[in-house]
């Protein structure tokens, strides 16, 4: 009866530890909406940036700035690389 207890003690700590693992990843992984969930994500440019203008990335139109305050043409992919308010930082990509 003893070693049943035991046994059942420690399948229940490793349940919770088991848990305990899912919970933090979930907090310190990438973020799955807003515009944070935008970071690492390609893009087109669809109004030139000058270095402000229109992005489109995953569909949706975001206004952008140039990380490297350059001009974007139209039809440039670039990635998103931060994100400042309600307004997307962009590098041009190769």
């Amino acid at each position: 009866m003893g070693l049943i207890a035991i046994v059942l003690a420690v399948l229940c700590f490793l349940f919770i530890c088991f848990l305990a693992v899912l919970g933090v990843k979930s907090i310190m992984g990438k973020p799955v909406s807003g515009t944070e969930a935008l970071i690492g994500e390609i893009g087109k440019v669809t109004k030139v940036l000058e270095p402000e203008g229109i992005v489109n990335v995953s569909r949706e139109d975001y206004t952008a700035r140039s990380k490297e305050q350059d001009t974007i043409e139209v039809g440039a992919k670039v990635k998103v690389v931060a994100v400042d308010s309600a307004k997307i930082i962009v590098e041009k990509i190769s």
